[in-house]
């Protein structure tokens, strides 16, 4: 389907089209003379539903690629969705259904997101969407209990447990096992539990949420000391404050107080890269303001990320440079720019080319730290070149960390490249010159 995203409306209807009947057709008595009628039945089923998920799908990744639009009426799609049976207890199992569900589910959530007011605040948006959508579909308790089960599951695995008691409370009055709901309990329970090891801050409340910063202390409880701010990654779209490889509790070691950052995400708040960036400012600036509190220097201010949260701490970095000091990032995106889903959702209000870094780097820019695989098929290897190139002719000391293969995730993976990172990162921040 992704091939065929670039494909206008009725062009992809034809296309996906022939695509489901020449797969049919390789099914046939006389084409696939060993398959008894039920292997049949079955592996037709599967290729009904990858077709339906596929009409559902491509509205959404269409726009996001070319920025076209389809109606929200589009006959096809409506097809599609209208071929579902949302109570097949036979089939949750099967992983073509499941796909089907979740697209089916992306689809609906989305809209509900931007049309159902109490959908347009408050915490966890996507997952209380989802559920409400689970709800008005489906009859079955066990389908639903299913999926309640699942979407709570990668809930908390991608983004925490803060403000989700009501959920786990649905997904246990609508049948969800009891083993399950124990483990959601347990991670809301720690979610809300005061930290032992660091002071959480709240920094700004919206809808009623507060967001929190972590505050770590320096080891030795130095006073005066640098200070690290970091951003999780998700694509702007999931993560947890919590999410940070290596860098924190390096830094921390090396005499840091690290910051470790909630901001708004699309699915927790349905929010954009600017509220993300808008969060980024008000927590290096709530951080500065009570500079004497947290026994930081302010004058000593790096900031850091992976992946997305490296995209906004490249952004401060080069848009807030009077404030930020230093940086480091890993696999981090350094022109949104050139993104079309970036474009496509942050285009239409702010211009994209003046939040990119790597257009944007100047003479004022901070010293910084690129950590990234050469093989990254996220966050573009080249990029981070060009960035370390400007940064090289505009004569700021900097250093591009490479390595060789690991992909976007290569900082999770192997311990040796988390002690190189470690071993680069001290040394670096032990030659700037504050």
């Amino acid at each position: 389907m992704i091939r065929l995203v670039h494909e206008r409306p009725a062009q992809f209807d034809k296309l996906w089209m022939e695509r489901r009947r020449e797969q049919e057709h390789a099914l046939s008595p006389d084409h696939a003379p060993n398959l008894n009628h039920t292997e049949r039945a079955a592996a037709l089923q599967n290729i009904q539903w990858q077709w339906a998920a596929g009409l559902i799908n491509y509205p959404y990744f269409h726009q996001r690629e070319t920025s076209g639009s389809i109606a929200a009426n589009w006959k096809p799609k409506h097809d599609a969705i209208q071929s579902i049976n949302f109570n097949d207890e036979a089939s949750l199992e099967e992983s073509n259904f499941q796909l089907l569900i979740a697209a089916w589910l992306h689809d609906t959530a989305g809209r509900l997101v931007k049309q159902d007011r109490e959908l347009q605040r408050g915490d966890n948006r996507w997952l209380r969407a989802n559920f409400s959508a689970l709800d008005k579909a489906v009859r079955s308790s066990k389908v639903k209990a299913h999926f309640m089960g699942k979407l709570l599951s990668e809930h908390i695995d991608e983004n925490g447990a803060k403000n989700v008691l009501p959920q786990i409370l649905t997904a246990e009055k609508n049948g969800v096992a009891a083993a399950q709901i124990s483990k959601f309990r347990a991670s809301y329970e720690q979610e809300i539990q005061a930290p032992k090891d660091h002071l959480a801050h709240t920094y700004q409340t919206v809808d009623g949420v507060d967001l929190q910063l972590h505050v770590f202390p320096a080891n030795g409880n130095i006073k005066d000391a640098p200070v690290f701010i970091w951003f999780h990654g998700g694509s702007w779209s999931t993560g947890h404050w919590s999410y940070c490889p290596v860098l924190c509790r390096a830094l921390q070691n090396s005499g840091f107080v690290v910051v470790q950052v909630e901001y708004r995400t699309s699915q927790r708040f349905a929010g954009t890269p600017l509220n993300a960036l808008a969060d980024a400012e008000r927590a290096i600036d709530w951080t500065i303001t009570h500079s004497d509190e947290l026994q930081i220097n302010p004058k000593k201010l790096m900031v850091g990320g992976f992946s997305s949260g490296g995209a906004l701490a490249s952004q401060m970095a080069v848009l807030n440079h009077t404030k930020v000091k230093a940086a480091a990032y890993v696999s981090a995106g350094f022109d949104p720019s050139k993104d079309t889903w970036y474009n496509s959702v942050v285009g239409p209000i702010r211009d994209t080319k003046q939040l990119s870094p790597l257009l944007m780097v100047n003479h004022h820019s901070p010293p910084q730290i690129l950590f990234h695989a050469k093989d990254d098929e996220m966050c573009a290897y080249q990029d981070a070149q060009a960035l370390a190139n400007k940064l090289s002719a505009l004569e700021i000391p900097h250093r591009l960390v490479s390595f060789e293969r690991g992909g976007h995730f290569f900082v999770f993976k192997n311990p040796t490249d988390r002690q190189r990172i470690t071993t680069e990162l001290v040394n670096f921040v032990e030659q700037l010159k504050w």
